[in-house]
């Protein structure tokens, strides 16, 4: 197996990058608090919340595991149970893109806090969002990957 293969299916690399821009979100939403005030650290929260309501609603609607209910319209409630996660979700993130906005047009962050602040919001809730997609995969995914690439 080539070594530049086994550095990028490597998944602790995959960990330490996103948890380096993780980092880097948090240090830029701790840095917009030195021009404004501590405001930017409640936007920055409302962004690392942001995609909770999605994981609650998934897990509720595969928490059941036996469900025998023929009907056709029985499948509506789980969408609508995703779609309210969906939504939740989906406005955390606008009023947290939106926030920093407000704030600055009622002059209590500066433009500089302002940007810093949205910049940093949204490397959080991607790297958030990457990390609940990666541990979402199956399994047998990755178990499949590894068959084919060794030597005979």
């Amino acid at each position: 197996m080539n070594s530049t293969q086994s550095f990028n299916n490597n998944p602790l690399n995959k960990i330490i990058g996103l948890s380096i821009i993780l980092s880097m979100g948090f240090l830029l939403v701790i840095l917009a608090t030195i021009y404004g005030n501590w405001f930017p650290i409640i936007i920055g929260i409302i962004f690392l919340f942001a995609h909770l309501p999605i994981i609650i609603t998934k897990s509720i609607v595969n928490s059941s595991d036996y469900e025998f209910n023929f009907d056709p319209n029985s499948n509506n409630q789980t969408n609508v149970v995703i779609e309210v996660g969906k939504f939740l979700s989906s406005f955390l993130i606008v009023s947290g893109i939106y926030l920093p906005i407000l704030l600055h047009h009622s002059l209590i962050l500066n433009q500089f806090a302002m940007i810093l602040t949205i910049i940093g919001g949204c490397l959080i809730y991607g790297t958030v969002y990457t990390f609940s997609s990666y541990f979402d995969e199956s399994e047998d995914q990755d178990e499949l990957a590894d068959l084919g690439g060794g030597v005979i």
